[in-house]
């Protein structure tokens, strides 16, 4: 891979034909005005990116670790302070604040539980629709079963007759 926050432009190689050809027309100041060299902005951004990929290029048999976000723990709640007035007259500057604190947090881990309770009763109706249907099925192919079954018997009666 190249680096592109080191490389160099120069307007010199695109005009290198046009200075050999008019070299006794060309002064020294237009040949030197020509052969400045213009670098390109650093961009860390980009460069930290560029020594990533280039790192995980190198290591390329290896596995990447992609880190998926876990889900949220639930703490247990907190010790409340009975004495926090909240929003009513004579809390101080700071009673406010610390009560929507509480307040939100405790409001987070109600609805962190009953998102829990959702999703485990979600699981259960499926679980327990999977089961119907598993039972469903069996009983048909009990009944399928039992019918191959008289078919066989029959059909052997019959062989059994002819002979």
């Amino acid at each position: 891979m190249t680096d592109f926050s080191t490389k160099k432009r120069t307007r010199q190689a695109d005009t290198d034909d046009k200075v050999k050809k008019s070299n006794d027309s060309v002064s020294n100041d237009a040949d030197s005005e020509d052969t400045t060299v213009c670098k390109r902005p650093k961009n860390k951004d980009v460069d930290k990116q560029r020594s990533e990929i280039e790192m995980l290029m190198k290591r390329i048999d290896t596995p990447i670790d992609i880190n998926v976000t876990a889900k949220p723990v639930l703490k247990p709640p907190r010790e409340f302070e009975l004495n926090v007035r909240g929003s009513s007259s004579g809390a101080g500057s700071t009673d406010f604040h610390y009560y929507q604190q509480l307040r939100r947090k405790e409001n987070m881990r109600i609805q962190l539980i009953e998102a829990e309770a959702a999703e485990d009763a979600a699981k259960e109706k499926y679980k327990g629709d999977l089961d119907l249907l598993k039972l469903k099925d069996d009983e048909k192919t009990a009944k399928n079963r039992a019918k191959r079954q008289k078919r066989k018997k029959i059909k052997d009666k019959k062989s059994e007759v002819k002979r």
